[in-house]
């Protein structure tokens, strides 16, 4: 294990073979070279040269081992005696010589990768940001049940070997939960089965829970390590404020709840899902789970929906400053595509419902238009 707690393997076996990826693209090149004709392996008669002053010894005895040169000599000349009917299957213009030749690149690119993460890639894992010079980390929590299985063990072997996170909530909504050891994890995961399938668990108190950051995050959603420790930089500079990556603009008459593209179209959001988002979970699970906000937890339970939108709802209404900040991941993957679990398979439907919760949360605790933040205000650029 090493310093981010992945396992990385020796050092020097990484070195070996990552070497031995490079050498081997060399061996694809020449080979590529030698089919088309390109590279001639030619050895001179004699390698030494005269009238350039006095030799060395050691060169001397060299250039005398003719055996030798003589022996690398023919086998230059076997190598550029390819037999013709292997030559006439790599020329351009018939389709057995393009798919070698693509063959061949794409095995010389793999090996070309391979090569350089064993060799300057470390373990895979993303170094953590400081903030103020130290380092922190988070409890990262998804709410699932047993349809999604398989998705779940997927999350994760991925995230526990995220550098910050120090344990993984799993919120066992509905089914028989799985055992421990069904899961390749390196951190701790802990798997808290609920007697009641409701969307309000994802933010319910939980004593077990020991750090103040809670990465709120669904289990179909897969992104890089990387983009992780930048939101969850970003959040430690503002723990007041819902950090995430997914962001939505609230606005308009009536109000419609609508994708992302609304927001980059208006070049402003003013609220961010909390399917993929950090929370600090001291203030965000007293305030969801407080006794003014049961008519929204009723509600939640009677949509099967909008607790993330009910969560912006009361960050946004207890304060005047800024309560939600974005961070563009650099790509997320919907594994839900791939097993057909979705919650929300019907985004029609889905949007109606939420279009729904909108007006009547406005009406609960105040309305969201009128707040937005503009992307890229944000000195690191990575809210673009």
């Amino acid at each position: 294990m090493d310093g981010d707690r992945v396992p990385s393997g020796d050092s020097m076996h990484r070195f070996i073979l990552g070497c031995a990826s490079v050498a081997g693209v060399t061996v694809i090149a020449v080979v590529i070279g030698l089919l088309l004709g390109a590279v001639k392996c030619i050895v001179p008669m004699n390698l030494a040269s005269y009238g350039v002053g006095k030799r060395t010894g050691a060169f001397l005895a060299w250039e005398r081992s003719n055996l030798t040169s003589c022996k690398v000599r023919r086998f230059c000349c076997r190598l550029n005696r390819f037999p013709p009917f292997v030559r006439s299957w790599v020329k351009e213009n018939t389709c057995c010589g393009m798919f070698l030749l693509i063959l061949l690149f794409g095995f010389g690119v793999t090996l070309m990768c391979a090569g350089v993460k064993y060799i300057y890639g470390g373990s895979g894992a993303e170094e953590p940001y400081r903030v103020d010079g130290e380092y922190s980390q988070f409890t990262l929590l998804t709410m699932t049940y047993d349809a999604r299985l398989w998705n779940l063990k997927m999350y994760v072997k991925h995230y526990s070997r995220c550098s910050s996170v120090k344990e993984i909530v799993v919120v066992w909504n509905k089914g028989i939960p799985p055992k421990l050891s069904d899961f390749d994890s390196a951190v701790p995961i802990r798997i808290r089965v609920e007697p009641k399938n409701s969307l309000n668990n994802r933010f319910k108190m939980d004593a077990f829970i020991r750090t103040r950051a809670v990465l709120e995050l669904d289990d179909d959603i897969m992104m890089t390590c990387n983009d992780i420790e930048r939101g969850f930089m970003v959040w430690r500079k503002h723990p007041e404020r819902i950090v995430g990556f997914y962001p939505r603009l609230i606005d308009g008459c009536p109000l419609k709840y609508r994708a992302e593209k609304f927001a980059r179209s208006h070049n402003g959001y003013n609220m961010i899902l909390t399917g993929a988002a950090f929370v600090d979970s001291h203030y965000a699970f007293r305030r969801y789970w407080a006794d003014d906000v049961k008519p929204g937890r009723d509600l939640v339970d009677n949509y099967f929906n909008c607790e993330d939108v009910l969560l912006n709802y009361l960050y946004a209404n207890s304060s005047t400053a800024r309560t939600v900040d974005y961070v563009k991941p650099a790509w997320a993957i919907d594994t839900s595509k791939f097993s057909g679990a979705a919650i929300s398979k019907d985004t029609r439907a889905h949007y109606r419902i939420r279009s729904r919760c909108l007006e009547k949360f406005s009406k609960m605790y105040g309305s969201l238009t009128g707040r937005k933040w503009e992307f890229g205000s944000r000195e690191d650029g990575w809210d673009l």
